[in-house]
């Protein structure tokens, strides 16, 4: 038993040290102008889904963004389907779409944005481009209870076949249908190098804490509904969460706020992220 968990907890480490981990894109610039930042993450859901459209903060600047109105926002599929947004009456700088939308795997997005943000006069463009993945099938998901010293811990196991091409996953996860691990500074993206093409025999995705053992971090008890999504996500955004990442947590110990250099796919010197991705969910409950 010892030996199992041990195992388990070489392999969940192992696990940390090969990938790398929704709150709002803040792209802290130093002195340089103002930038505008355009953050958008569309799946397969059926859902209203929406666009962030801000502009960059002074690198000292602690607060949030501010949002960009009076933009005109539209996304085009590559079978001519258009998709448009409208900005949002509560909160400025977002951009909902007018009904519920599901993007769909196999197609390219064309996105398009049109504001005066600089407030000379003259409307810019910008625009980025996704293909949307195909998604990856999962047989099933297990949680299993095992025990540190004295407290009780819920290990998520993923069963799974991976492709044989190159892939690049973000893993997303709900309690009860509550989303939690849910901002950059959280998430849990990795890629295939260590199973390539190869069935994925219950390989250890997110260790929670017991209920029993409540402190800041995630917790389960008996009953509670596990859902887990993994999502097959371009090699771009794979390195645009990267990133975020390491700038959230600061290039220097001493002053931690993100600096504008973050890998970007959108045109005309913006910053931020286009990004379409496929999610293939699967539920476990806590025995």
């Amino acid at each position: 038993m010892i030996k199992n968990i041990l195992t388990h907890a070489f392999l969940f480490f192992c696990m940390i040290f090969m990938i790398s981990c929704e709150e709002s894109i803040n792209i802290n610039t130093k002195n340089s102008p103002p930038v505008i930042v355009i953050y958008g993450s569309f799946t397969n859901d059926t859902a209203f889904q929406y666009l962030q459209i801000t502009s960059s903060s002074p690198y000292f600047d602690n607060e949030p963004n501010r949002g960009i109105s009076g933009a005109n926002v539209f996304i085009k599929s590559s079978t001519n389907d258009i998709i448009n947004f409208t900005e949002n009456d509560t909160y400025s700088g977002f951009y909902d779409t007018d009904t519920r939308v599901a993007f769909i795997p196999g197609l390219t997005y064309y996105l398009n944005v049109e504001v005066d943000f600089d407030n000379d006069g003259v409307t810019e463009i910008y625009t980025a481009t996704s293909q949307m993945p195909m998604p990856v099938e999962i047989d099933s998901i297990v949680l299993r209870n095992f025990q540190i010293v004295s407290e009780k811990h819920h290990a998520l196991y993923l069963y799974a076949q991976d492709p044989p091409t190159e892939d690049y996953y973000l893993n997303m996860y709900k309690i009860n249908g509550i989303p939690v691990l849910n901002k950059i500074s959280e998430y849990s993206p990795m890629n295939d190098k260590a199973f390539n093409g190869q069935y994925v025999n219950g390989l250890m995705m997110q260790i929670f804490d017991d209920a029993e053992y409540k402190s800041d971090s995630i917790y389960l008890t008996q009953g509670d509904i596990v859902e887990f999504g993994m999502a097959r996500i371009e090699k771009g955004y794979y390195n645009f969460i990267l990133q975020c990442k390491d700038e959230i947590r600061g290039e220097s110990p001493f002053f931690g706020s993100p600096a504008s250099n973050i890998t970007t796919n959108i045109s005309n010197g913006a910053k931020g992220y286009f990004t379409c991705y496929p999610v293939t969910k699967m539920e476990a409950v806590v025995e």
